[in-house]
Formats: C-alpha cells, sequence, structure tokens
C-alpha cells in the first residue's frame, strides 16, 4: 500500500476515533467526579458510578490506544514519503 493512502486512512480514523474518545471521556469524567465527590451530583449513585466507570475504561483505553497509533503514523508519513520517494523517470524530451 502506498504510503500517501494509508496515511489518508489513517487521518480518516482517527477523526471517527475522535468522536468515540470525546463520548468515552465525557463519561468517565462525569463517572469519575461522582465517585470522587458523590454529594456534587446526587441523582448518580456513587456504586453504580464505579461499575459504569470500570466498564468503559477498557474501551476508553482500546480507542485510545487505536488514536495513539494513527495519529503517529500522520505524524511520520511526510517524513517517510520524503525519503522512499521515487527519483522522477527520464523521458529524454528536448528542452
Amino acid at each position: 500500500m502506498d504510503i500517501g493512502k494509508f496515511s489518508y486512512y489513517a487521518r480518516k480514523i482517527h477523526r471517527l476515533l475522535m468522536l468515540f474518545i470525546v463520548v468515552l471521556g465525557l463519561v468517565q469524567m462525569v463517572t469519575g467526579m461522582s465517585m470522587k465527590y458523590p454529594g456534587m451530583i446526587p441523582f448518580i449513585d456513587p456504586t453504580a458510578a464505579r461499575l459504569l466507570h470500570s466498564q468503559t475504561a477498557t474501551y476508553f483505553s482500546v480507542v485510545f490506544g487505536l488514536q495513539m497509533i494513527t495519529g503517529l503514523v500522520m505524524y511520520l508519513a511526510p517524513t517517510l514519503i520524503k525519503t522512499f520517494r521515487k527519483p522522477p523517470k527520464n523521458t529524454d524530451l528536448p528542452n
């Protein structure tokens, strides 16, 4: 596969994963706050928050890890393209 296409698809996947990170991050934030400060959000039970927090932590970690990998691909792609670029073909046309 071409490095440019690979970087293109990595960017698309990275943007999609960003949506999941935002949603899962908000869940992690709210449940974490409700565990640390139980009276701050009265309608959330700290025990239920702990269960939801621990269940979403695995998904958050996997999605965040995938996003880091796609971000690394996007970061390294310009350098790899420049390094592995083939020289232009000689067409032997008169000037």
